[in-house]
């Protein structure tokens, strides 16, 4: 009997970090990070900051030269020297609808949102 609830348990446990993993971004703060609650571009369309080993200027700076990069057919990699790694989230259609920022200089890292 212990193992059966054991089993089901671990199941159900599970079954709920699977679905939340594929609900869609959820945005966080990492440990060591800081958020930046008022950096945002692109008429909100980049947003929810967070930074680490810069500031919260150079990130809503950062941003929005971002940006001003941004209208090409795909979202910059290298800009003002960072380097970017993107995560994007699709809709059941394929269209992407949310995007993830993670852009580094050196030890200076700045994360970002890009919501639809």
């Amino acid at each position: 009997m212990r193992r059966l609830t054991a089993i089901t348990v671990l199941m159900a446990l599970l079954l709920c970090g699977s679905a939340q993993a594929a609900s869609g971004p959820r945005y966080d703060v990492p440990r060591g990070f800081t958020r930046c609650a008022h950096a945002q571009a692109w008429h909100g369309f980049f947003k929810w900051a967070s930074q680490r080993h810069a500031t919260c200027r150079r990130a809503a700076a950062f941003m929005r030269e971002y940006a001003e990069h941004s209208d090409g057919p795909a979202m910059p990699r290298r800009v003002a020297g960072y380097t970017c790694r993107i995560r994007y989230w699709r809709n059941g259609e394929g269209d992407v609808y949310a995007s993830r920022h993670v852009c580094d200089r050196g030890d200076a890292t700045i994360r970002f949102y890009g919501m639809v």
